[in-house]
This record gives structure tokens, sequence and C-alpha cells, in this order.
């Protein structure tokens, strides 16, 4: 199975935990923080990513990602919608480092020698 057919079943496994709540195709922060408000996100270029590195389902697939070029860094930790922009996170500290990855709709984070995975959240 190549890796973006990987990934989409990955996505597909993952919208049921996030409901219905879309905003122009694209989950809201908003609705991610009402469903969990302990929710581990970062907005990154208008969408919302979430943590899933330690996903039982992610485990198997998590080698197949590779890191890319660095594409921001975090200027603020949130957990209020209102004012979650890009390069907000709900967890991560400021300064940490955003890089892409080798597949669309993944970004990995490096903190404390720990890498970590956030998938984009699409609405259906």
């Amino acid at each position: 199975m190549r890796s973006s057919t990987r990934l989409l079943v990955i996505l597909i496994m993952f919208l049921p935990i996030i409901g219905c709540g879309v905003s122009d195709g694209k989950v809201t922060v908003r609705d991610v923080l009402k469903t969990n408000s302990e929710a581990d996100i970062i907005k990154y270029n208008n969408s919302v990513y979430s943590n899933v590195t330690n996903s039982e389902w992610f485990q198997n697939h998590k080698n197949l990602y590779k890191k890319g070029e660095e594409v921001g860094e975090v200027r603020k930790q949130s957990t209020n919608s209102f004012t979650f922009s890009n390069f907000t996170a709900s967890k991560l500290p400021k300064g940490t480092k955003i890089y892409s990855a080798n597949e669309s709709g993944l970004l990995i984070v490096e903190i404390e020698k720990e890498i970590l995975y956030y998938i984009e959240l699409i609405g259906g």
C-alpha cells in the first residue's frame, strides 16, 4: 500500500473522533476543543492538526514519514479558540519548531529529542 493511501486510511479512521464540526470543509479549533478540552493540536496554514503520535493505529505507520523542511515555529500556546491563529498550539511551548513531512496532511515536531506527529483534521 502506497504511503498516500495509508495516510488516507488513517484520516478516514480518525474522522469519527472529531465529529461533524466543520467550516468550509475544515475542522475548527472550537469544535476540537469543545469535544476534547485536553486535545494536543496545532493550527497551521488555516488547518487544525492533532497529535497522533501515541495512537495505536498510527504506531505501525509512523516510520514511513520523514521530517522535511521547517515550516515555522509555535508562536503562542492557547486553549482559547477565539485567539487560536496560525502557529498556535494547545500543548506545545512557544518556539517549538514545526516541520513538513514527506506526506501532505502531516506535520512533524521535534521537542526534547522526541518526535511527534500531527495529522490534519479534515471534515466530511
